[in-house]
């Protein structure tokens, strides 16, 4: 009975620690359903299996009738990509059968007693699956979330070690205790774990290159919106002057005008004086002066591109966020939704929308606009196709995470849509 117990225990244990590390979210109520009615035919599948073979039976085809299926079950769920699920069910099967090696272990020294062994394994449970969700599940979230590259020879390890665990014992005690094969299961282990000691360390030299990589893009990406903004001072400061120095020679007129008692020539001149200089005038859009700069720049190249641009700003003059890091991301998402305007043929067609604001000491933006072609998306990131692009999305992300708050990207009905919390 112990023993049934265990394998339930390890089997919701595995379950629990995939979903967390997957980072799993179902949302959709059909797929719900759909998921719930195939672990319930999976269980049944498995229930007459187990009636009818026998315990020892069904676990020497445990990987047919339990790892299969939860691996197809995960890659239906998850939004990674299969490979990296499949090093995810590996490192799972790793974890879970160790429990088993440490309580024969300690069973060793009590006459290998097969209550000791569950015993240990049912102790292991709770804070093995806090030490991962704790210091394991950040780097291998990161990971999978920020590159693609490698994880078949990440398999490798996990793999091949699950073949040897399984060809020596097939998932059953007996054959371990009953068989002098435990120092070289132990030693397997051992050969496992310092493998990942190596997995996980390459992780956080990865994590670190990657940080860095993202870092030297935000500063582009700054230098590019300082730029911007610099650019967008001294023209209105030349403006500025300009006028100033022109004012005279304007009053001077004028005031020739009414000496001639010509007020209807001195008011169409006043007219064309005051609509040059509204022209001049930066628009704006918020009470923050050197966003408002960007936006300015930014929606003034959108309208000479014939494209329709809406706002709906609410932007203090002060945030929790820097000036800097607010023109990076107007920055680039109106880079990026000017460049996909553009690309439609009908100018009717193109249309940009701005809206932010605060709520609850946190501050929403989303730019909408519309594109045509096909957007591809990899990991929830829109990937570009042309050279020195694509930075812009990562720069926004970046910032996301700079100030522990939320990004999306999302393509649908022609409608490209970059929404930031922070």
């Amino acid at each position: 009975m112990m023993d049934y117990i265990r394998s339930v225990l390890s089997f919701i244990f595995a379950i629990s620690v995939m979903y967390m590390l997957l980072d799993c979210e179902i949302m959709r109520k059909r797929d719900r359903y759909l998921l719930g009615l195939y672990v319930a035919i999976m269980l049944v599948c498995d229930g007459l299996v187990l009636l009818n073979l026998g315990y020892a039976q069904f676990m020497k085809l445990y990987p047919l009738l339990v790892h299969l299926p939860v691996f197809l079950a995960f890659v239906f769920i998850s939004k990674f990509k299969p490979i990296k699920v499949f090093f995810i069910l590996l490192t799972l099967i790793a974890i879970s059968t160790s429990f088993s090696l440490v309580g024969l272990i300690i069973s060793s020294f009590f006459d290998s007693s097969r209550e000791i062994v569950n015993i240990v394994c049912y102790i292991l449970y709770l804070p093995t699956g806090f030490i991962i969700y704790k210091y394991i599940r950040p780097p291998f979230l990161y990971m999978m979330n920020n590159t693609d590259k490698g994880w078949f020879g990440f398999c490798i390890i996990p793999l091949s070690y699950s073949i040897l665990i399984y060809s020596i014992a097939k998932y059953d005690l007996d054959n371990v205790i009953i068989r002098p094969i435990l120092k070289d299961a132990v030693l397997l282990f051992i050969l496992t774990l310092s493998a990942y000691f190596l997995i996980l360390r390459f992780f956080k030299q990865t994590r670190e290159q990657i940080t860095l990589q993202n870092e030297q893009n935000l500063l582009m990406t700054q230098v590019a919106a300082a730029q911007i903004h610099f650019e967008s001072l001294e023209e209105s400061q030349e403006k500025t002057m300009l006028y100033r120095h022109d004012m005279r020679h304007h009053l001077n007129l004028i005031n020739s005008y009414l000496a001639d008692n010509n007020q209807e020539a001195a008011q169409k001149y006043i007219t064309e004086v005051e609509e040059t200089i509204n022209c001049a005038v930066v628009e704006k859009y918020c009470r923050n002066y050197t966003v408002n700069l960007i936006l300015s720049s930014y929606i003034a190249r959108a309208k000479n591109e014939q494209i329709t641009v809406e706002t709906q700003i609410n932007l203090p003059q002060k945030n929790v966020v820097s000036d800097m890091d607010l023109c990076v991301i107007f920055a680039n998402a109106l880079e990026n939704a000017i460049s996909a305007c553009k690309g439609i043929y009908g100018t009717n067609d193109r249309i940009i929308k701005i809206v932010s604001k605060v709520n609850n000491n946190k501050l929403y933006i989303q730019i909408t606009n519309s594109f045509d072609g096909t957007i591809i998306f990899v990991d929830d990131m829109p990937i570009s196709t042309d050279t020195n692009h694509g930075f812009g999305t990562k720069s926004i992300a970046a910032i996301a995470h700079k100030y522990g708050g939320m990004y999306s990207f999302t393509a649908e009905d022609r409608i490209f849509k970059t929404s930031i919390i922070l």
